[in-house]
């Protein structure tokens, strides 16, 4: 059976002037419903809150840029509620929507072969002895941020 959205979930940073993601209290809150709510309305309400910040932090974000399309990739572009509401988001803004393939988005060695296929195709290349690194930055230039490794 699907689940309702009806779990009291909250959703942290909402209203923060900050552009940073946190799940922070979410979990906490999840555990605190399991025996008090069915499972599948846990999920839903779980979803519901990932969603509504995910949209919030990236009006926020989209409201502080000047760009030309909205793109999503990774495990997260696989959910059909983000993925749909990001779409939404996106056309609200009058911004390209960009997402892989579905089959391409439930695991980050294909993103990263995609995106290396992607790269390769616009002659983009690197030397073998290029050294891997667990966070690389879109830009490398941009300040470093809290939830980036950094604590703050």
């Amino acid at each position: 059976a699907l689940g309702r959205a009806i779990v009291p979930l909250p959703r942290p940073l909402k209203g923060s002037p900050e552009p940073h993601f946190s799940f922070a209290g979410l979990k906490s809150a999840v555990f605190r419903a399991v025996g008090q709510h069915a499972p599948e309305d846990i999920a839903a309400s779980f979803q519901a809150a990932v969603v509504d910040c995910l949209i919030e932090r990236t009006r926020r974000g989209i409201a502080d840029i000047e760009a030309t399309a909205l793109v999503v990739a990774g495990g997260v572009a696989a959910n059909t509620a983000v993925r749909g509401a990001l779409q939404q988001l996106a056309a609200e803004h009058g911004l390209r929507f960009v997402a892989p393939p579905l089959w391409l988005c439930t695991d980050n060695a294909a993103m990263i072969a995609w995106a290396g296929a992607e790269r390769f195709a616009a002659g983009l290349t690197d030397p073998l002895d290029t050294p891997a690194r667990a966070r690389w930055p879109l830009d490398p230039d941009a300040e470093a941020v809290r939830g980036a490794g950094v604590k703050a």
